[in-house]
């Protein structure tokens, strides 16, 4: 009865041969044929993987600092130029750049409490509130993106960047990177306005060196 079967299935099959060998291997009661053939593919599409060589992420590295230069412009720097707001330490306990800040900034009287200074792993930052806007300097080793420190020139090149909430001065010197951001306390329609471009450059201008290691 079965060989009758399998001659009725085989001689009337009008499936593809592959299906064919499946319902007579299934009434014999034998495993149906396993298809390995891999998809339609061209031999370089199979074979071509991704290279981490071109991927476009971005990875920060650590800056050489120019410890020597830094501690040199710290020595002919005046005492009374380098008055500010906070007393950096020297030294191994620094933070790892040199230490830039402004002088002569107006504080709001009674706002002496908002003035800050916070080391970090890769830098400072520095927090001077303002009645106009509040300044806040910041410093890293971190580099990323073009180098903005002047191809070898005596002063750095200052890149001034208007944000949606003030402006932006960054500039490199001694390998590190440095940005001083001015926020706004009121913003009036689409665009802050309280600073203009000159007056955020004089205050970049007027950075001074305060600590090293």
């Amino acid at each position: 009865m079965t060989s009758i079967r399998t001659l009725l299935i085989a001689g009337g099959c009008t499936l593809s041969l592959a299906a064919c060998d499946f319902l007579v291997a299934r009434d014999r009661d034998e495993p149906a044929p396993v298809e390995t053939e891999a998809p339609d593919a061209t031999p370089d599409e199979a074979t071509i993987l991704p290279d981490e060589s071109e991927s476009s992420v971005m990875v920060a590295s650590t800056a050489t600092i120019d410890w020597d230069a830094a501690r040199a412009d710290l020595a002919a720097t005046p005492t009374e130029q380098r008055q500010t707001s906070f007393q950096v330490e020297s030294g191994g306990t620094a933070p790892p750049v040199p230490v830039l800040l402004p002088t002569g900034i107006v504080v709001p009287q009674g706002a002496e409490s908002g003035v800050r200074f916070q080391p970090m792993s890769d830098g400072y930052f520095a927090a001077y509130p303002g009645i106009d806007y509040d300044i806040i300097v910041n410093g890293t080793n971190e580099v990323i993106g073009a180098d903005t420190s002047g191809d070898g020139e005596d002063e750095p090149v200052l890149t001034y960047t208007p944000t949606m909430s003030g402006a932006q001065v960054s500039f490199s010197r001694y390998g590190a990177d440095y940005f001083v951001e001015f926020e706004c306390k009121s913003i009036e329609g689409d665009e802050a306005d309280c600073i203009t471009e000159q007056e955020a450059l004089e205050v970049t201008n007027k950075l001074v060196i305060a600590g090293t290691r």
